[in-house]
């Protein structure tokens, strides 16, 4: 009877710790991954063990974590990295990564075992363990490295090199010499007051407009600047005022009789509202031209 009830309570242990085992197991789960599964053979394969369980990090402690059992591959490194969230519940959330860095040997497929991974519950007092998955990576031929190009690409390369520097050094051989061609000609000499107006009448009068009295008011209004700025007259008010002035510098009695015309009629279109038409705007613009073109030269009519 002794030996009945001695059995029936190591039974019932054994139940109890595969059942608390279990429960450790329900709680912390694993999964393994890689970044790609295909990887040149000249760059890495990087291999990722990640454990996570909700509650606080404290809650595992990891005791041991073996190095993954390789076929065509070689470890470099590894190293590990810890994270903690909360869902949109409220609840805590435990991340521990484990990051291996493999080397391929050769093309081909090359292959992870996986790692066995030994853990403490700390609130239970109990231990478990854990294995990895085995996963498979294809190993592809090596990409170029950077800088080690083919001898054709290298020599492409270099030819557009010496051709832009000889375009370079053509466009600064044209910049210098269109400079020094730039400062061996002789600057244009200064235009004189008179061709200043001559060049404004020219330019401004329009002796074909519709409306002559506004033109014939432009021409006028130009002149009269000339003549200020030429003899510093405060005001042109009539052709009393520059007779003086001009007979000296013209000496020529038909043009100053024409200019007292042009005075003339300007007085009876300000006051008598007369116009003018475009007959008369022709007469006054060759009147002033020819006064400015005589007063630039210094010569007179005879």
């Amino acid at each position: 009877m002794r030996v009945v009830i001695a059995l029936l309570v190591l039974i019932s242990g054994l139940f109890a710790q595969q059942n608390q085992a279990d429960s450790v197991q329900a709680h912390i789960q694993l999964r393994t991954y890689l970044d790609s599964n295909q990887v040149p053979l000249n760059r890495e394969v990087v291999y990722h063990v990640e454990l996570s369980w909700k509650g606080q990090l404290q809650r595992y402690h990891i005791q041991n974590i073996g190095e993954p059992v390789l076929t065509n591959l070689k470890l470099r490194g590894s190293g590990s990295a810890n994270r903690f969230y909360t869902d949109k519940d409220g609840s805590p959330h435990s991340v521990k990564r484990i990051t291996y860095y493999l080397k391929p040997l050769e093309l081909g497929m090359a292959y992870i075992d996986g790692v066995t991974i030994q853990y403490e519950d700390t609130q239970l007092h109990q231990s478990g363990s854990l294995l990895s998955q085995r996963l498979s990576v294809q190993i592809t031929e090596p990409l170029p490295e950077p800088g080690k190009g083919s001898h054709w690409t290298q020599t492409v390369v270099l030819a557009l090199v010496v051709i832009f520097l000889l375009v370079l050094a053509y466009f600064i051989y044209r910049y210098f010499k269109i400079r020094r061609q730039n400062e061996q000609i002789a600057p244009e000499p200064q235009k004189s007051l008179e061709e200043q107006y001559l060049d404004l009448i020219k330019n401004d009068i329009r002796l074909n407009d519709d409306q002559p009295d506004e033109q014939f008011a432009a021409l006028l209004r130009l002149f009269n600047r000339y003549l200020k700025e030429k003899f510093a007259l405060e005001a042109v008010v009539s052709f009393s005022v520059l007779h003086p002035v001009l007979e000296p510098q013209l000496n020529d009695l038909s043009l100053l009789t024409r200019l007292k015309e042009v005075y003339d009629r300007a007085e009876l279109v300000k006051f008598a509202g007369e116009p003018v038409n475009s007959g008369e705007l022709h007469i006054f613009y060759d009147t002033i031209e020819l006064t400015l073109q005589h007063l630039n030269t210094g010569e007179s009519e005879t």
